[in-house]
């Protein structure tokens, strides 16, 4: 215990050093009287604006993503001490809106929050309020959440913007949505080349960001689905995706990284009747895959009775649906009878010949697509983690760069086995590899004189799987794990 509280303490100095080094830049005051939070805001927010996605030809700026590989943040904490905090204060480090017409840039959003009965516990209820500023906000588009980050602004809107009014509605819409938040300021780095670039955020993410960050889900992690009566569900990405629902346990985060089930628990007891709520598991059905009457009762009823099963540990039986917002793909390939993982960090081809984004468009929008299910970037540390198929026996291919992150999560049986960009997106070549490293799928091929896959029969999204078919899935998951 002693050593813990040592490490964060620490940890909070390296974040006051870093906070306190950044260059000086444009400070704004914004209004800390409620009648004037919103004075000099000239764009609409409001549920109406959610899950807009800009395209690049509508596109006035972009900000973090795929081009600068992911290395921009969106950090919030929660500050101790009063005195660290001056409410309201918004520094803008580099170049406001008006001077970035059509560039991309790397960037940061260090925001921080004192309450006097404010704690850790509410991170994720903060972090949700907090982006309402931009997922609600006329114009903005954002994807994912901490360090896969990423915002483009419209062109039509970009004139009512500017980095610190978006300062001020991120401030205090959270105050107005939770009366604990006493203080809050926040900087905005612009990181173009003269500040640093994006080697100048991925020093943040790596030295305050991510053990922040790693904390709080250990802490999270302390839970498993069997030590609660009660998921939660959230259907608050209807708004493009109108029959799906994320089931939030603990062992399972929702696909956008966003919340735990400790945060939705959180949210759920102190807004009953939001976009979050609660889901009694009821019956266990498959406690090996994860199935329950209760989930699957209240997914029917919250899903516009479009779907009646989710089985939690699996991608290709009854999955969850897909909205758009995961940060990581699981997907089946039928050739080597195998999944693969893919993130949004990753550019290249996969195995199914499709990068991160086309096979992202294909399962979007809120349908259940057997073989293919989105996921949070940390959802593979689960215990649980597509159990149902076989867990990391039956991975078989993924990003290089992304397996590295994951390493100490992956069975060290199975990190060499597991096929990256580096030695084959080709089906057929990873056929041989697979048979040339001995993975464990290759004892689910058909014998004979060379072992071939046999492909599952998956059906189309929305459709239930034929019985005997179904069966012989959840026969070849649990083969892999004796």
């Amino acid at each position: 215990m002693k050593k813990e509280k040592t490490d964060e303490e620490n940890q909070k100095q390296a974040r006051q050093k870093l906070w306190a080094s950044l260059p000086d830049g444009e400070v704004y005051h914004a209004p800390t009287t409620p009648d004037d939070y919103f004075n000099g805001i000239s764009y609409d927010i409001s549920p109406r604006q959610f899950g807009l996605r800009v395209r690049k030809h509508d596109m006035y700026c972009e900000l973090g993503g795929p081009r600068h590989r992911y290395s921009s943040f969106f950090f919030i904490e929660v500050v101790e001490e009063e005195a660290e905090i001056e409410d309201g204060r918004v520094e803008v480090i580099g170049p406001e809106i008006k001077e970035i017409e059509g560039q991309s840039l790397p960037f940061g959003f260090w925001i921080r929050y004192y309450g006097k009965d404010l704690t850790e516990d509410y991170l994720d209820l903060l972090t949700r309020w907090t982006y309402f500023a931009l997922e609600e906000g006329e114009g903005w588009m954002l994807l994912n959440t901490r360090d896969t980050i990423w915002l483009r602004l419209h062109k039509k809107t970009a004139y009512k913007h500017e980095f610190k009014h978006l300062g001020q509605a991120m401030l205090n819409l959270c105050k107005i949505q939770f009366p604990l938040v006493e203080k809050a300021d926040a900087k905005i780095l612009i990181a173009t080349e003269e500040l640093g670039g994006a080697k100048r955020t991925k020093e943040i993410i790596d030295n305050v960001c991510i053990p922040y960050w790693e904390r709080a889900d250990e802490k999270a992690s302390e839970f498993s689905d069997e030590d609660v009566d009660t998921f939660y569900g959230c259907n608050i990405c209807q708004t493009f995706a109108p029959s799906h629902v994320c089931v939030v346990a603990p062992d399972r985060p929702p696909y956008c990284g966003i919340i735990t089930w400790l945060g939705a628990k959180v949210m759920c007891d102190l807004d009953p009747y939001g976009y979050i709520f609660e889901m009694p598991l009821g019956e266990c059905v498959d406690r090996w895959g994860g199935e329950y009457t209760g989930v699957n009762e209240k997914i029917h009823e919250k899903s516009n009775r479009s779907y009646k099963r989710v089985v939690m540990y699996s991608s290709i039986t009854y999955p969850q649906t897909n909205c758009g917002c995961f940060e990581t793909i699981i997907f089946y390939i039928p050739e080597v009878d195998g999944l693969g993982l893919v993130d949004r960090r990753y550019g290249g081809d996969t195995p199914l010949g499709m990068t991160f984004s086309k096979l992202a468009g294909l399962i979007s929008g809120g349908l259940q697509n057997h073989g293919y299910c989105g996921i949070s970037f940390r959802t593979p540390r689960s215990r649980k983690f597509i159990r149902a198929d076989g867990g990391w026996q039956r991975v078989v291919w993924m990003p290089a760069e992304y397996k590295h992150t994951l390493a100490e999560f992956i069975p060290a049986e199975m990190y060499n086995k597991i096929a990256t960009e580096k030695d084959c997106t080709d089906p057929e070549e990873l056929k041989q590899f697979l048979k040339r490293v001995n993975h464990p799928v290759v004892a689910l091929w058909k014998n004979g004189v060379e072992p071939e896959p046999e492909p599952l029969k998956i059906p189309a999204p929305n459709t239930d799987w034929n019985q005997e078919e179904e069966q012989k899935a959840r026969e070849k998951g649990k083969k892999l794990l004796q």
